[in-house]
């Protein structure tokens, strides 16, 4: 098959999250099983053609917010001389809305991530009365009457990635979990929804580091926002360090906003923990190249989602061999096989945090167990061979179902 990727998120330009990740291992993945494979996606710095290890990578120069409309030209133009049998895109930022407006009879694969009002409901700061005080002070400086403070309100029957995802000729999700909550907010038709993990083949650096480590190091991995539960993890630290005073805590990523207007969360958490700054470090961003030297670092890696899909984190830290304190809200419960290759906490809950990091600092060989059940999970479950044959039966699907209705007709969400 003659594949298309468009993702404003590809390495090394755009590596700014897991989507970034998952089209590269599954440009590899298809590459290697013989497919035309070619991305389209965007970058801060140039507007270029290139090869990236066997597959050809085109690259403009753009915003994200703008990526939509930059994109489709490159695509159109190239089409022309390909004729790709079928895209495939993330849901966020409905990215092929104006490709498949110009071009109605591709088939359309839609992967879900985490849809843009999940990130909002989840992220969005609760008003604390202070923050509604100054909201009236502010009004009434301006020789205004106070107006209610602004709430977040969503509607599905406005949101462009819904209507977009609605396009699709085929929907694949990388967890259940995420399936069946969009399935309820969004209405999404379930015969064209298919449960799909992204494939990972880990680094060799992954794979080598011992499993047996004794560290004392507790490490997150991911944006330090709200929605990653790094509040939690925080809240907890304290009570750990009550009954382990040697652990070491290690912050590994770019600081995001706060509940504390005009303070990023890594200053947030400084100024409530302290009195623990000695036992904690932000290392800020670290380039994907580099994780692997983090990891070996860690003896547990701690992900409190409030919700998460499928955190490609947690898969590098599968195949490091740690022990992992993961989320039950999401597709880590799948990813994890339950307590089988690690521990899992509900969102929003530090006491949770406390009990299972407090277990695998105290019992080493447990964790050493789970963690080699981690690893053998990865290399057994998503490699390219077990993932490949799947994702294409996905296009596939996709491919039959736009033979067999033809244009796609106009939709709400194009302009």
């Amino acid at each position: 098959m003659k594949i298309a990727l468009i993702s404003y998120e590809f390495p090394p330009d755009t590596a700014s999250g897991g989507i970034a990740t998952y089209v590269y291992q599954v440009t590899q993945m298809l590459h290697q099983r013989g497919h035309w494979v070619e991305v389209f996606t965007g970058s801060s710095l140039r507007s270029v053609c290139e090869v990236c290890q066997g597959v050809t990578v085109h690259r403009v120069q753009t915003a994200r917010s703008e990526f939509a409309d930059a994109i489709a030209p490159i695509f159109a133009l190239r089409h022309t001389q390909v004729s790709f049998d079928v895209i495939e895109t993330p849901e966020i930022g409905a990215e092929g809305r104006e490709i498949i407006r110009i071009m109605p009879e591709l088939p359309l694969v839609v992967k879900l991530h985490t849809p843009s009002f999940l990130v909002e409901q989840i992220n969005r700061v609760k008003p604390s009365l202070p923050m509604k005080a100054r909201w009236n002070l502010g009004a009434l400086r301006r020789g205004k009457f106070p107006k209610a403070y602004p709430t977040y309100t969503y509607n599905p029957v406005t949101d462009i990635e819904r209507l977009y995802a609605l396009q699709a000729d085929e929907i694949a999700t990388p967890s259940q979990a995420l399936g069946d909550h969009l399935v309820k907010m969004w209405n999404l038709p379930v015969e064209q929804l298919h449960h799909l993990p992204y494939p990972y083949i880990p680094a060799p650096e992954l794979l080598q580091i011992p499993i047996a480590t004794q560290t004392q190091t507790v490490s997150f991995i991911g944006r330090l926002e709200q929605r990653k539960g790094v509040l939690d993890l925080a809240r907890a630290i304290p009570k750990i360090l009550q009954q382990h005073p040697q652990t070491k805590f290690r912050f590994v990523g770019a600081a995001w906003g706060s509940p504390k207007p005009g303070v990023d969360m890594q200053r947030y958490i400084e100024q409530r923990l302290q009195p623990y700054l000695q036992s904690i470090e932000f290392t800020g961003s670290v380039p994907l190249d580099q994780i692997h030297l983090a990891l070996a670092q860690t003896d547990i890696c701690v992900f409190p989602s409030i919700w998460e899909n499928f955190p490609n984190v947690c898969l590098e830290a599968m195949a490091a061999g740690r022990g992992i304190v993961g989320s039950m809200a999401g597709g880590m419960v799948e990813m994890l096989d339950g307590i089988e290759a690690g521990r899992l906490v509900p969102p929003l809950h530090p006491q949770g945090i406390v009990a299972a990091v407090s277990e695998l600092l105290e019992h080493p060989e447990r964790r050493w167990a789970i963690g080699q059940k981690a690893r053998d999970r990865i290399l057994a479950r998503y490699s390219f061979e077990q993932i490949g044959p799947q994702q294409e039966a996905s296009y596939q699907r996709a491919i039959k179902r736009r033979q067999a209705q033809g244009l796609r007709p106009t939709y709400a969400g194009q302009a």
